[in-house]
């Protein structure tokens, strides 16, 4: 590229990439300066100095924090595991292009397009122990349901049970996608030689499908982490801490304890485990490529 025509590229795009620097970095960098502030908004409105690594000690140590991470990760694997082995069951069950098969791929990613409040508000009214769907079900049968939002352990469940229906079916679309564009070649070559459906799925498909359903995995998971729509609207963190995650452990620090030096530690701390994930997924897609 010659040097006048870069001149004129670099004059065209710098309003663009100023305005991504703007929208993007100054915030993180913001947060990042905050993190090593004293500042709550109940006693000033404007930080209060530096205290180094105060704010990181103070979260590390906190046993509602402990318990965020912990909650997270065991709704976000649970989660996520669950999501994938359905989508794909569901996307081979639903190949095709027939107009039957269409609406019934149709019918099962409508949780997708719900918004995750309306949802958790859903299956909060499901999960009444009281007067809900799923418990007078149970009782039909002559089963006792459980106590779905009050027990720590079975709200726990609930929020990963509600993140499951709402998310497979985006594995779903994604595998199907994946599916279709494996060459039919491999499938009938493989069944000619005598393999079943289940030997051409694990030894032709699966392999190419495995790079693809690492994304799908490394965006479910991060999407799972993030969450805090649905734990908002079912549980609001309860009973107790029993539901706290990472993301709504941070939400109550900054704007409900209006602690923001705390949150924004929190924050960063989280995205240095985010960062750590999102290589160490990219790092195995390439591994496994290689």
């Amino acid at each position: 590229m010659k040097n006048k025509e870069w001149k004129s590229y670099s004059l065209l795009i710098s309003p663009t990439v100023i305005f991504v620097i703007f929208l993007q970095f100054y915030p993180l960098a913001y947060s990042f300066y905050i993190s090593f502030q004293e500042w709550a908004l109940t006693s000033s409105q404007l930080p209060q100095g530096f205290n180094y690594l105060k704010n990181y000690n103070d979260i590390l140590n906190d046993s509602v924090f402990h318990r965020a991470v912990k909650n997270s990760l065991v709704i976000t694997i649970t989660s996520v595991f669950f999501q994938i082995v359905l989508g794909v069951i569901l996307a081979y069950l639903t190949i095709g292009s027939t107009w039957t098969i269409r609406c019934i791929r149709t019918i099962l990613i409508l949780p997708m397009v719900i918004a995750p409040v309306a949802a958790g508000t859903l299956w909060r009214m499901l999960f009444n122990s009281r007067s809900g769907l799923i418990n007078n079900l149970l009782n039909k049968v002559g089963i006792v349901g459980p106590e779905w939002l009050s027990d720590q352990t079975w709200a726990v469940i609930s929020v990963i049970i509600l993140d499951i229906w709402q998310a497979t079916p985006f594995v779903l679309l994604v595998v199907v996608a994946g599916i279709s564009s494996i060459p039919k070649d491999f499938q009938e070559s493989a069944s000619i030689d005598g393999a079943n459906r289940f030997q051409i799925f694990l030894r032709i498909d699966l392999p190419i499908l495995v790079p693809l359903l690492l994304i799908v995995f490394l965006f479910r998971f991060m999407d799972s982490l993030l969450n805090m729509d649905s734990v908002y609207s079912l549980t609001f963190g309860g009973p107790g801490y029993g539901t706290y995650t990472l993301t709504f452990y941070i939400y109550t620090l900054g704007l409900r304890n209006f602690n923001f030096g705390d949150a924004s530690a929190a924050s960063w701390i989280f995205m240095f485990f985010s960062i750590m994930f999102i290589s160490l997924i990219f790092y195995l897609q390439k591994k496994y490529e290689n």
